[in-house]
């Protein structure tokens, strides 16, 4: 009685705590499922409501409403392009003419220029409102309604940037004569320049060249505004008073060149002009002005001053000064100034990472050039050690050296299409290799009216080969598991000899298409009925028995009806005979996995006959012992009522006899 009440004692205590840690288990569970819906709100991911709203989404919004000024505009089209790089020329204006504003010369051209800048300010105009028309993907779709374009164009920061660019500062008279301060909000204009460039690089076929003109022009721009900016300091300083040796502008720095009018080479010309200045360099210090003043009044009305503009020369060597600072060549004049000095000290930082960025841009560009030919002259490296390490004959060697220099000069070094196909999304490569060789295989008969489908999936399995001088592509006899088509050079069909040549097939042939069908009742039995070679070079497009077999295996119409046209030109050229059966070859084709695979089904039908037919054997032997066990019983029976038979007439003195069943004693 004690180990019951004990027994339950423990069971009730062991379902309290079972209902405590359930009730605290569901409580965690709670507070968990909490959490996610505070998560769910807070990032707004509300199923319900996006379904309501995609519900509620009207579809007239993406239909085309009728009327001129509802167009959309693509802005990946070659339109669109075209008008990028005319905004972009107008953007180049502010960017050049504004930093040249600082100049006092350029003022009366920049006052000549009123109507070229209204013409500009209509192209920014016209920008503005070009760019509330671009569509825009949303959920993989490009949204072509109106009004939302419009608040997509406005919710974005270059919308206010393009505002800001065609502000009429100068007709608001704000910052009065100053040109700089007037037409300096058209700078925010400038972003179109790196549209340009993102749409440029995407389309043009040398990116590296264009890459290097990118990095040129960026140059300039900065040893542009920054020399316009030392010319603006030289401006404060008073440039005209300004020596050769001081920091700031001077035009002792910069002075007009002085041609000679006389001959300057041949002593014995009556106008020679002796220019040689040892003598002054040599002389003492007290004869050299007196011998200066003698060689003035020599050369006079003897040599003729090439005069520049007085802009030409402020330009030309702020420009040269801000580049020898930036890149930091030095060699100018020392700061005079605390305040030139600071400046200089900037401008030089300021030049060390211009200075890196251009050296680590320049080598990323020949890097970038040069990585798929350093790619390639490892791999021919390499193969020339293997052949050394070989021992390879030299005229081998010499045919791979050949073979190397054949594919990087055709550019199938340079271009690996594995790699593209890898990259590109299946349907678009699919659609680029349609284009390349759709027109090719429609030219074969036996693929002529074919499954548009069955195509496609052909051409996917295409692959390149080169093949070299005097390779054989096939040979007479060999089992034939690959067709051909000359993408480029020439191949021959020669005797088995090779003595012959038969005839030479052109780029854009094919053949090869009739031994990898599995044609039944061909003579040739899939063989190959000629030689074929490279004449020089060649580029071919090889399908596999393999590939075409599994593409047809998803097509059996396409199947049966090429096996059809096969059939028939066959039998134009009397190569089918009616009494060969090649089913058996022919009810399977495919990759050796399915082959034994089809192999294992074949077994397992053939095992299942094989128990039927032992099952039988076995009941027809369980049959005849049993009848066999029935005659010796009726046997034995028979033989009993002979011996008794006999056994009477014996006791009666006649003769047994018995005939059949019937046995009687006779006298």
């Amino acid at each position: 009685m004690t180990e019951n009440a004990s027994t339950t004692t423990t069971a009730r205590r062991e379902t309290f705590g079972g209902i405590v840690y359930r009730i605290y288990a569901f409580k965690g569970w709670v507070e968990r499922a909490r959490k996610r819906i505070r998560l769910f709100r807070e990032v707004d991911v509300d199923v319900e409501s996006n379904f309501r709203t995609a519900l509620r989404e009207d579809p007239e919004d993406e239909k085309d409403n009728s009327g001129f000024l509802s167009f959309t505009i693509d802005e990946h089209g070659n339109a669109f392009y075209l008008w990028t790089c005319l905004v972009s020329l107008v953007a180049l204006h502010p960017l050049v003419f504004t930093a040249l504003s600082v100049f006092q010369d350029v003022h009366p051209f920049l006052r000549t220029t009123g109507p070229i800048n209204l013409l500009l300010d209509l192209i920014n105009i016209l920008d503005l409102i070009a760019h509330t028309r671009i569509e825009y993907v949303e959920n993989g779709v490009a949204v072509k309604n109106l009004s939302k374009l419009m608040h997509h164009r406005l919710k974005s920061t270059f919308f206010i940037l393009d505002v800001i660019a065609v502000v009429p500062t100068e007709s608001l008279e704000v910052f009065g004569e100053s040109f700089f301060w007037a037409r300096i909000n058209r700078l925010t204009k400038c972003y179109r320049l790196f549209n340009f460039s993102t749409q440029t690089d995407t389309r043009t076929t040398s990116p590296h060249a264009f890459g290097l003109f990118k990095l040129i022009f960026i140059c300039m721009v900065i040893f542009h505004w920054n020399g316009c900016l030392y010319f603006h300091i030289s401006k404060v300083y008073n440039y005209a008073t300004a020596r050769l040796e001081h920091w700031i502008f001077s035009y002792d720095k910069i002075i007009n060149p002085i041609l000679a009018t006389c001959a300057t080479d041949d002593p014995y010309d009556k106008n020679f002009c002796d220019t040689d200045d040892l003598l002054i360099t040599h002389l003492p210090d007290n004869e050299v002005q007196s011998t200066v003043t003698s060689f003035m009044s020599t050369w006079d009305n003897k040599t003729e001053t090439l005069k520049f503009a007085n802009f030409f020369r402020q330009y030309a060597l702020s420009f040269y000064w801000s580049a020898l600072t930036l890149v930091t060549l030095g060699e100018q004049p020392s700061p005079c100034t605390t305040f030139q000095n600071a400046f200089e000290i900037g401008d030089t930082l300021l030049g060390l990472v211009i200075f890196a960025v251009i050296v680590g841009d320049v080598g990323n560009m020949v890097v970038a050039i040069n990585l798929r030919k350093s790619e390639f002259e490892n791999v021919l490296d390499g193969c020339k050690r293997f052949m050394v390490y070989r021992k390879v004959p030299h005229l081998l060697r010499n045919k791979a050296v050949e073979y190397f220099g054949y594919v990087w000069a055709h550019g199938g070094a340079q271009v690996d299409e594995e790699e593209i196909a890898e990259f590109l999304p299946p349907r678009l490569f699919g659609e680029i290799a349609v284009e390349i060789h759709m027109d090719t295989l429609k030219k074969v008969k036996l693929f002529e009216d074919c499954d548009p489908r069955l195509l496609y999936e052909l051409i996917l399995k295409l692959q390149l080969r080169v093949y070299s001088p005097m390779d054989y592509i096939c040979k007479k006899g060999e089992v034939g598991t690959e067709m051909y088509i000359v993408k480029e050079g020439f191949v021959e069909v020669v005797s088995e000899d090779g003595q012959t040549i038969f005839v030479t097939l052109p780029a854009g042939f094919v053949f090869g298409e009739l031994s990898i069908l599995n044609i039944p009742g061909n003579k040739n039995k899939n063989l190959r009925t000629a030689s074929v070679r490279s004449k020089g070079y060649s580029d071919l497009y090889v399908l596999d028995k393999e590939d075409l077999w599994e593409a047809l295996r998803e097509y059996p119409q396409a199947k049966d009806s090429l096996i059809q046209k096969g059939i028939q030109i066959l039998e134009k050229d009397k190569m089918i005979d009616p009494d060969m059966v090649d089913d058996d070859e022919g009810d399977f084709n495919g990759p050796i996995e399915d082959y034994i695979e089809h192999l294992n089904q074949e077994i397992l039908k053939i095992t299942a006959v094989v128990d039927d037919a032992e099952k039988n054997i076995h009941a027809s032997q369980q049959k005849m012992k049993n009848r066999l066990f029935g005659v010796e019983m009726e046997l034995i029976e028979e033989m009993k009522k002979m011996k008794e038979g006999m056994g009477e007439c014996e006791e009666k003195g006649l003769k047994f006899w018995k005939k059949k069943r019937t046995s009687v004693c006779l006298l």
